[in-house]
């Protein structure tokens, strides 16, 4: 029996998932059962961090994951963004890297680049 909390609504169940029958109990919505499911069998997580820039007014940009994905890949998501540098202006929800390791995923500014300020 494994426990989780569920993190896909307010409600913050804590969930009892058994691994031999792939049941989840303790949840008070759909929801709850499916991220249980999903935790047990591929966990993804969305990334927040910064990339360097070539940019005084702008050392780094926020960006983001656009969407989840596996939590094995993280490390290597790291390695890619520690060697990226943006090299123009970008405007919020930009995509700084296209298809992050083939997983159809961009890498996304999550906040404005506004030249000159």
């Amino acid at each position: 029996m494994k426990e989780y909390i569920c993190i896909v609504c307010p409600n913050g169940c804590l969930l009892h998932f058994d691994e031999k029958s792939l049941t989840t109990a303790g949840n008070k919505c759909p929801r709850g059962a499916e991220y249980a499911l999903g935790e047990y069998t591929c966990p993804k997580r969305t990334v927040c961090t910064t990339v360097r820039t070539i940019f005084p007014e702008y050392p780094v940009v926020s960006v983001r994951t656009a969407s989840a994905i596996e939590k094995k890949m993280i490390p290597k998501l790291m390695k890619i963004i520690d060697k990226t540098i943006v090299r123009s202006y970008l405007p919020i929800n930009s995509a700084v890297i296209r298809d992050v390791l083939n997983t159809g995923v961009d890498v996304i500014t999550t906040s404005p680049m506004v030249k000159g300020k």
